[in-house]
């Protein structure tokens, strides 16, 4: 870089400058090294008095050749740093997303990286009013095949099948307290999906469109999960939306445009969107196993090239030539992500052979120990959730049979946890949660036996700001059966609403509920002990604020599953409860307004209560509203 510089400062030092300008140019350069002498001379040329006006052009110009040759050999020299680039070049053709989003490049992983990557996989075929959504033959089985390529891949993947709303939404809010700090979080769906006023709505199985007016309020909004994705801050996001299927009740709308889905707003950094075909047009659901989109996508991950943008040229070109060109992909995102990000090879692909011929020799087998076997060896296996399933059914029948003694080892394990406080994850219960090991966890969880004295601090966390908003102790103050006092103190924070500086409040320990004297109609149900896996349950309740205005709320609850959590007071196996629902808001004066809820909550009956609670409320296009998360720091039970 030196030598340009000098060649080009050699250049300024060749001038003629007018006479009487030199001599101010010598004593201005005496002593000094090159190249400064030519930049003395510049500027004493600059300021003589008797220098024409036509020289001060020829010098200003000499300036800017300096900058640009400064800046193109800062451009080799950082160029010699970066890695060799790809042998593949850049790929001409159909797909040439609109990058919306920044460019995101300083926050890709790289291919090579170990960190998470986690997947939620839909498939909605089986829809139950086939006069208004047409049952489709092949969204499950794309849903299982691409569950199961993302799986070889690496992620952890949440595969889900024909969905109703409310699990809809289940699985959205548990996608979205996974994928918190990931590498990359990836969203697929096929199925049928309507857009109205531009809004892209994913359908559940339960869906009844018979206007344009029900379809925000019977369907997904594709925002939902961008702002999932958005408060998980993983380093890529990715969306497939194999759902551009035709729109049945396109007659009865008014908003103009419904064939198909829309082109996509703004959308997250660092965030691709892959449609099956361009906006405002419809996909073919395919003739074989999979929809056009589907099957170019696992053509296209047997390639050589699996970078994102690899993967999607050659699935586009797939989706031509299936469709006579009628199809096309439409990408959305930042081109550098396309190329950055890459789809590696974590198993080996002769594995999946081997898993499913162990799956068919046991799917017919009635011993739980065959199910238990292929959970161990393939614990991520393609078909997981089938074998948990199946084990769930086998366990029932002898658990049935012995309900009234089988309780009685449970308890044993709880006192273990009597007398703990656990302080910024030291002390017993800590170390019981590490040991604890699947065998051992309670296949049902009864009400905890809450006593006075028994005590809990929480830290709240904003997540608009990442930080700590306040922090407070609950205590258990009195207890008359299954009603239980709980006084609050604040320890620190702003005052709000829910975190005032003190409060009693009712409890109803057989569903660790506070009591609300706003709510007029229906109750709230936290938990509906005793507590198993699989177990939903349904509440509705209403209420009036202060103003008049009255809101109604509808939710569904479901345990999910035991998990490693750790909060600041320890590691525990806890078990994760999801709720998810909606609620209208209706003023004295003014419209109607709605939104959707989703509350994810890990109890921990050692602990009596929950260690971590996630809240997230969203309103009109769905982005959200208020979001917080709760956790541990200390407790003390007795």
């Amino acid at each position: 870089m030196s030598v340009g510089l000098t060649r080009v400062f050699g250049f300024a030092a060749g001038m003629r400058f007018p006479e009487g300008a030199v001599p101010q140019v010598r004593r201005a350069t005496q002593g000094a090294k090159p190249p400064l002498p030519y930049c003395a001379a510049l500027f004493a040329s600059i300021r003589s008095p008797i220098m024409p006006s036509r020289l001060l052009f020829a010098v200003c110009t000499c300036i800017l050749r300096v900058l640009v040759v400064a800046a193109a050999c800062l451009g080799v020299a950082h160029a010699q740093h970066l890695p060799a680039p790809s042998d593949r070049p850049d790929s001409p053709g159909k797909l040439l997303p609109t990058a919306t989003a920044a460019a995101t490049a300083n926050r890709i992983t790289p291919s090579g990286g170990q960190g998470r990557r986690v997947a939620l996989v839909i498939g909605n075929g089986e829809y139950r009013y086939p006069d208004n959504l047409p049952r489709l033959a092949n969204p499950v089985h794309d849903a299982e095949d691409i569950a199961s390529a993302l799986r070889r891949f690496g992620f952890e993947v949440i595969e889900r099948k024909n969905q109703t709303l409310e699990a809809m939404h289940q699985s959205i809010a548990e996608f979205g307290s996974r994928i918190g700090g990931s590498e990359a979080a990836l969203f697929f769906f096929a199925g049928h999906g309507i857009q109205v006023r531009n809004q892209n709505y994913l359908m559940p199985i339960n869906a009844k469109v018979e206007s344009e007016a029900m379809v925000p309020y019977q369907g997904v909004n594709v925002n939902q999960i961008l702002d999932e994705m958005d408060n998980g801050r993983s380093s890529a996001n990715i969306v497939i939306l194999d759902a551009c299927r035709n729109n049945p009740v396109t007659g009865k709308f008014r908003s103009g445009q419904t064939r198909g889905l829309a082109s996509p707003g703004g959308v997250p950094k660092g965030t691709v969107i892959v449609y099956a075909t361009d906006p405002g047009n419809v996909a073919a659901d395919g003739d074989g196993r999979n929809g056009l989109l589907t099957a170019g996508l696992l053509a296209a991950f047997k390639g050589r090239d699996l970078s994102l943008d690899g993967v999607l040229t050659v699935a586009s070109a797939e989706v031509e030539r299936a469709s006579a060109q009628a199809q096309t992909p439409y990408v959305n995102g930042p081109k550098t992500l396309q190329k950055n990000f890459h789809f590696r090879v974590t198993v080996d692909p002769g594995r999946g052979e081997v898993e499913r011929t162990f799956w068919t020799s046991i799917e017919r087998s009635t011993d739980a120990a065959d199910f238990e076997a292929y959970l161990k060896n393939y614990p991520q296996g393609s078909y997981r959730d089938l074998a948990e399933n199946q084990l769930r059914r086998l366990r029932a029948k002898p658990v049935e049979a012995t309900r009234i003694p089988a309780p009685a080892p449970a308890p044993a394990a709880v006192p273990a946890a009597t007398v703990a406080i656990e302080r910024k994850g030291a002390g017993q219960n800590s170390s019981e949660g590490r040991q604890t090991g699947t065998a051992q966890l309670p296949s049902r969880v009864e009400k905890p036996a809450l006593q006075i004295g028994d005590s809990w601090v929480y830290r709240r966390i904003d997540l608009w700001k990442n930080e700590e908003s306040a922090r407070f102790e609950w205590r258990v103050s009195g207890t008359d059966g299954d009603s239980i006092t709980l006084d609050r103190a604040m320890i620190a924070g702003k005052v709000s609403a829910d975190t005032r500086p003190a409060s009693r409040r009712k409890v109803d320990r057989s569903t660790w509920t506070f009591a609300d004297a706003s709510v007029s109609q229906g109750r709230r149900v936290t938990f509906a002990f005793p507590l198993e896996i699989g177990k939903t349950w349904e509440f509705e309740y209403a209420g009036k604020r202060d103003n008049g205005t009255r809101v109604t709320h509808q939710r569904v609850a479901r345990v999910e599953a035991w998990e490693d959590i750790e909060v600041p007071a320890g590691k525990f196996k806890a078990l994760r409860v999801v709720h998810a629902g909606r609620f209208e808001v209706h003023p004295t004066i003014g419209p109607v307004s709605s939104g959707n809820v989703t509350e994810v909550l890990w109890y921990v009956p050692a602990v009596k209560s929950f260690v971590k609670r996630e809240y997230r409320d969203t309103m009109g296009d769905l982005r959200t509203r208020e979001q917080f998360r709760e956790e541990l720091t200390e407790y003390k039970v007795q």
